[in-house]
């Protein structure tokens, strides 16, 4: 059913059923847009309060449903900011994980919070919905400097230093339409608010760059706008702990894959891409919880057309500890390794990042 309605959001559903569907997701989406204007505007003249950390925030989040890849953008200011001898901290909303908690051995995450804690070495990942208590905790518990709020765009109730809106350039706003029926979080006016815009997946979606461009001008004229790509940089064997494999072993391999992202397209195009022979890609509604039934089913798929490798994304690889036994001897499977590589306007970037995380906090 929730896959359902995502197609429908995404007008992947049509015929006389959808376009009744359509039409009060339309409905609920005006009811949306009505409350998420009412709360800003209670924002705007102080009948809600936000609030102001002793330490600066720098915000990535983004305007839609679905990954436009933050995860990597927040990885990639995380190391940077270490490089430069600052101390961060993540506060991570989590979905998916039933009870929230922060970082700690036997913590519950969502996709992303164990892939940061996994990638981040060193570095507290807070997970929880009160993203201000966590950060307190975090003042608490942790010698540090700067927060990094991850999806922290539509969290209001926190002031930021600067506001980092991430946007996929193969599928920018959807359709046009807040949710319901559509995948925008907020009308496209919001981007005013926004203190730098990064433009993902640049080289997938580069026949959209300049319509996007024109569009960001007219919102934020003067807002500085960056260019990303998302590359893979390796393999890494899931079941043999520290093993990494160079990309060029893909190249004439027929595979199999699976992941459950928001996107499932650009991923089975990145393994085209290495030169894979991708035999099938089993894609899941993103966040999914694996199940065994899930998992056998793409094994005895692989196993029946010869394709004795896996893949799957690092996000997806996280939810599949207790299930590596299942794979026996015969299957390796793997994850492909991405980092994010900015492409256009780096330099301010960084200076942007550094400048904020100096900044002096005040309650």
């Amino acid at each position: 059913m929730r896959e359902y309605f995502f197609r429908l959001m995404t007008d992947r559903v049509n015929g006389f059923t959808a376009s009744i569907l359509k039409a009060l997701l339309l409905l609920l989406s005006f009811i949306y847009g009505f409350l998420v204007g009412i709360i800003l505007w209670f924002y705007r003249i102080g009948i809600l309060r936000r609030y102001r950390l002793p330490k600066p925030v720098i915000s990535i989040g983004n305007m839609t449903v679905g990954g436009v890849g933050k995860t990597p953008l927040v990885e990639f200011i995380a190391e940077f900011l270490k490089k430069n001898n600052l101390k961060p901290v993540i506060l991570t909303r989590g979905y998916m994980t039933g009870k929230l908690v922060s970082l700690g051995p036997e913590g519950r995450f969502s996709d992303e919070a164990k892939l940061l804690s996994g990638a981040l070495k060193g570095i507290p990942v807070m997970v929880g919905k009160n993203r201000i208590k966590k950060a307190r905790e975090a003042m608490n518990d942790y010698p540090m400097d700067v927060f990094l709020m991850d999806d922290g765009f539509q969290h209001w109730r926190l002031r930021r230093d600067l506001d980092i809106v991430a946007i996929d350039t193969t599928n920018p706003f959807g359709n046009g339409y807040l949710i319901p029926r559509g995948i925008l979080r907020e009308s496209v006016t919001s981007l005013s608010r926004a203190d730098m815009f990064v433009l993902t997946k640049t080289d997938l979606g580069k026949q959209n760059l300049e319509l996007i461009r024109d569009k960001l001008r007219a919102v934020n004229p003067d807002c500085p706008i960056v260019e990303a790509i998302h590359g893979p940089v390796d393999l890494t064997d899931l079941r043999v702990e520290g093993r990494k494999y160079p990309l060029s072993i893909l190249k004439g391999r027929s595979i199999g894959a699976f992941c459950s992202i928001a996107d499932p397209r650009s991923f089975e195009a990145l393994l085209v891409n290495l030169g894979a022979e991708v035999r099938k890609t089993f894609s899941f509604m993103d966040h999914h919880l694996y199940r065994l039934h899930d998992i056998k089913e793409i094994i005895r798929y692989c196993k029946e057309n010869n394709a004795w490798t896996i893949l799957t994304t690092q996000k997806d690889a996280v939810k599949l500890t207790k299930f590596l036994g299942e794979f026996g001897s015969g299957l390796a499977l793997l994850s492909l390794n991405i980092k994010i590589e900015i492409t256009r306007g780096k330099e301010e970037f960084l200076k942007k990042v550094l400048e904020a995380s100096s900044k002096k906090g005040q309650e």
